[in-house]
């Protein structure tokens, strides 16, 4: 799959780390229907009796579609959401305070 960034530029290898990729479609050709291709053949050992052979099926019109991406940047806002801490994060980071804490009166307590 090809990656472009916003302007249209090919990406070789962009930064994840950074930015996201939104995967789209597009058309990249529209096939007409065709019709069968037929021939008659007469059948060995008849007086004359033919049959149909298709050489090729007809097929139905379809469309030909590309997948690509397009490489978006985070937003500020974005990178700093990613950053902050989580919410079982802030919880241990608050536990440990807590026993620290339990620990500094329980000895000053002696």
């Amino acid at each position: 799959m090809t990656i472009y960034d916003e302007s249209g530029r090919v990406l070789e290898a962009p930064d994840l780390s950074a930015g996201w990729v939104e995967q789209k479609r597009r058309l990249v050709a529209s096939h007409p229907a065709t019709e069968a291709v037929t021939h008659l053949e007469v059948m060995p050992g008849t007086d004359g009796l033919r049959r149909l052979v298709v050489d090729t099926p007809a097929r139905d019109a379809w469309d030909e579609y590309e997948t690509y991406g397009v490489y978006h940047p985070y937003t500020e806002e974005e990178l700093a959401s990613m950053n902050a801490p989580t919410a079982e994060q802030r919880l241990d980071a608050a536990e440990a305070a807590i026993l620290e804490l339990a620990s500094m009166i329980a000895a000053g307590g002696e």
